[in-house]
């Protein structure tokens, strides 16, 4: 599971739930499965943040929880997709849709206090 938060207008926070959905078998994973988590723009064209997960043999059964920042662009897109793809095996990946047009942003704040001469 994926939620989102802003953090201010131009950064928002991703907390992201990991839990595998795989028999493990020692003969044919080891005893870690590399794994890439990548959030890209609706359209496919630009990649905010990518991420190299290690999923070792005595975590498998857990629930893992990442927590990453993706700039945001003003105006807002209707969607950021994230993949989780295996570094692997060819096939092995999850893809969730994140709904934007919904977000509500942080007003735009001026500075609280005037600037002093030094």
């Amino acid at each position: 599971s994926v939620s989102v938060q802003p953090i201010t207008r131009t950064i928002l926070r991703v907390m992201m739930k990991v839990r595998a959905e795989f028999q493990w078998s020692d003969r044919v994973h080891g005893t870690v499965e590399p794994w890439w988590i990548i959030v890209e723009d609706n359209e496919n064209e630009k990649i905010y943040h990518s991420e190299y997960f290690l999923l070792h043999k005595k975590q498998k059964d857990e629930t893992h929880t990442l927590a990453f920042t993706v700039p945001i662009f003003e105006p807002v897109q209707p969607q950021y997709v994230i993949r989780v793809i295996s570094d692997r095996w060819l096939g092995a990946e999850y893809v969730e849709v994140v709904a934007l047009k919904d977000l509500t942003l942080p007003d735009k704040y001026p500075a609280p206090t005037s600037l002093l001469k030094l």
